[in-house]
């Protein structure tokens, strides 16, 4: 046992070549055809969408026009118990996307506007799809209704604000001894955050071709359903492509949430030098997505949307057909249950380890 622990770090590394290697070279086509699909999606919808934004993002940090920026937003930090810098962090996630709440910490925490603890308790929470994502993508060209892009885009900022509100009471944090203050170095800030934006795409992109591969993969050997529960998980979109059409909204609802693993290992990758808790990450991520999904059914409840979203035809459905009042209040205590179960295990768990 004590072998197996000394050599854990290796494990998984070792499964991974172990299963993957036979199955790229056993179904080689579908690896061929998913890599292509990873590409053309990266080169067609994610470089042209995000790199522009990523590349303002870094400029903002790096000019010293962050602290500005974060004035306005500053509530938002306050409620989740974290400074006001970590305000822009927060609030570009939501706007920008998976990655950019990420890169955004490691800049804040670089230029020693975060201190480490209040970087990891940040990390955890600016974690979002962004509007362009939800509504264009999602919304208007996977299911042709950017009512549904809007919806889905209102539960996710409810989940991020409330699940920013669990982390802020669940995960302490303390300040650096002195922030330090921004230079405005505009000319110098602007060829860096180029830089670190073509960095960061491009290292966004291999993770989405890696992974759009590994789903063909399995869409080769499993079955259809079974194949885009797997699909949501790995990638958020193509899982997103799998779902729309077979699933109701709102479990679209829970992996947008979620943020599939693909999204995870790009956050990993821009958090740089931040390290975070993986078990509490995870945790967290389910946890937005619990609340996601339980949004996004009381919307369908209030404003139940005529749209063909649901059917492989062409006939328009109600998006919330099988809801009933009892079953949505039944949905909402199980998922305030489960959130208040979670914070005060959270809560026990530190005060078992201080």
């Amino acid at each position: 046992m004590k072998r197996l622990f000394r050599y854990r770090k290796i494990i998984l590394p070792l499964l991974i070549a172990a299963v993957g290697v036979p199955c790229a070279l056993l179904y080689s086509d579908a690896c061929t055809a998913g890599i292509r699909k990873g590409i053309a999606f990266c080169t067609g919808v994610l470089v042209p969408s995000l790199f522009v934004f990523m590349v303002l993002t870094a400029y903002l940090i790096k000019s010293g026009a962050s602290a500005l920026f974060a004035k306005p937003f500053a509530w938002i930090a306050r409620m989740m118990r974290l400074p006001d810098e970590a305000a822009t962090a927060v609030v570009l996630s939501m706007i920008g996307g998976y990655p950019i709440g990420a890169g955004c910490v490691a800049l804040l925490h670089g230029q020693g506007q975060l201190s480490d603890s209040e970087a990891r308790k940040t990390a955890y929470i600016a974690v979002a799809a962004g509007p362009g994502f939800l509504v264009s993508f999602v919304g208007r060209e996977l299911l042709g209704s950017a009512e549904a892009g809007n919806l889905l885009l209102l539960s996710q900022l409810a989940a991020v604000l409330l699940t920013g509100v669990i982390v802020g009471r669940t995960i302490s944090c303390s300040p650096p001894p002195r922030r330090k203050k921004l230079s405005a170095d505009h000319a110098g800030a602007l060829v860096a955050s180029v830089r670190a934006a073509a960095d960061a795409t491009f290292s966004m992109c291999a993770m989405v071709v890696l992974f759009s591969a590994v789903i063909e993969v399995v869409a080769a050997v499993a079955d259809s359903r079974t194949a885009d529960i797997i699909s949501a998980f790995l990638e958020i979109t193509t899982g997103c492509d799998r779902l729309c059409g077979k699933a109701p909204l709102y479990v679209t609802a829970f992996f947008i949430g979620f943020g599939g693993l693909s999204a995870h290992c790009q956050i990993f990758s821009a958090l740089g030098k931040v390290r975070v808790n993986p078990g509490y990450f995870f945790l967290f991520r389910a946890v937005e997505g619990i609340i996601a999904m339980g949004s996004a059914y009381i919307l369908l409840m209030i404003t139940p949307m005529q749209t063909a979203v649901f059917s492989s035809s062409d006939a328009p459905m109600t998006a919330a057909r099988p809801a009933t009042y009892a079953g949505s209040g039944a949905l909402i205590l199980a998922a305030l249950c489960f959130v208040g179960s979670v914070s005060g295990k959270l809560r026990r768990m530190k005060v078992c380890a201080e």
